[in-house]
């Protein structure tokens, strides 16, 4: 091998050391780590999900949702700047054209007042109307955006969460048993974001009817004083095959369910008061026990505050809008 030759293949070996050397820190730098040592020896986010660590589940998951909204929002940015494009009209007269010169009827500010009207502070109808009048034009936005949204062919993919084993064990459900996709609600009668998620829970009962199946799970909070009463009395609902009916009317009287409200609400759906009176003594404990295994079961898997959902063991904090529901769902029946 003449000088030359040797030079260059020296130069060559010399750059593949140095490649091979630094390739690592180069790669460090530009995907970095997360993690902590201890005694030097390095545990990453691999570890934290073998130990299946449940704050990290729930940083992990907050992410990923938080990640599908922003991406959400760009998507409807994204799709009216298209729309008005193609139409040859600015965005906000997009829009306009969109809800037309909608305003709302009288019965329907009245519908909202006395659906909402336990969480309204004591205001009266006409005090409460500007912020009614308010959400049903959003809502009307969000039903024009949902259009458009189906003409573009809108699909936000984002890697999949972690799934929690979680079992549904002898709890109330709708839905037959070997439905694609299982919803499992912890959520407390007493809790007002458990009683607001109660509209979009039953709107993805009435779409996907025998597609899903909801169970719900026991999660009275500690500090809600009348809430485990209120649990206690709706599992005796049971015996008398009124558990669905009982529970729509807990849910609507979240703010007011004394014992004494309890029991008048349960004679509002046929119930036998005085049945369900002497049951929610609960005089040798089993349901409250019962009821003290769902909250420990859900603690397991995660659940730190109410209501909480998991769909096929997809964990969905808070309530949340219908559209995070739906995405889920749809992902799961589709596979």
């Amino acid at each position: 091998m003449n000088l030359p030759a040797k030079i260059l293949v020296g130069t060559l070996v010399t750059f593949v050391i140095y490649l091979a050397l630094s390739l690592p820190a180069v790669l460090n730098y530009y995907q970095p780590e997360n993690y902590v040592l201890i005694n030097g020896k390095k545990y990453t986010e691999e570890d934290l999900k073998k130990s299946a660590n449940s704050n990290y589940r729930s940083i992990r998951k907050q992410y990923i949702d938080n990640l599908r909204q922003v991406f959400n929002n760009f998507a409807e940015e994204e799709i009216v700047n298209l729309e008005a494009k193609s139409e040859g009209v600015s965005s906000e007269e997009l829009l306009s054209k969109g809800i037309g010169n909608y305003k709302p009827t009288e019965e329907e500010v009245y519908n909202i007042y006395e659906t909402y009207k336990n969480r309204l502070g004591g205001r009266s109808l006409e005090e409460s109307r500007p912020k009614i009048t308010e959400f049903l034009i959003s809502q009307k936005k969000q039903e024009f955006h949902s259009k458009i949204r189906e003409k573009y062919n809108v699909k936000v993919v984002t890697e999949k969460p972690e799934r929690q084993k979680v079992e549904v064990k002898n709890n109330p459900s709708l839905g037959p048993e070997n439905a694609k996709v299982t919803v499992i609600e912890f959520s407390d009668f007493e809790c007002p974001f458990c009683q607001r998620s109660q509209e979009v829970n039953k709107a993805l009962r009435e779409k996907y009817k025998d597609k899903i199946r909801w169970v719900f799970r026991d999660y009275p909070l500690p500090f809600h004083q009348n809430a485990m009463y209120a649990h206690i009395a709706a599992n005796c609902s049971i015996q008398q095959e009124k558990y669905w009916d009982y529970f729509q009317v807990l849910f609507q009287n979240t703010g007011n369910l004394t014992k004494q409200n309890v029991i008048a609400l349960a004679e509002k759906v046929g119930l036998d008061k005085n049945q369900l009176e002497e049951c929610a003594k609960d005089k040798d404990g089993s349901l409250e026990k019962e009821i003290m295994m769902d909250i420990s079961d859900g603690q397991k898997v995660g659940v730190n505050g109410t209501p909480a959902f998991f769909i096929n063991g997809i964990s969905v904090e808070g309530a949340q809008p219908y559209s995070v529901f739906e995405a889920i769902i749809e992902q799961e029946l589709n596979q």
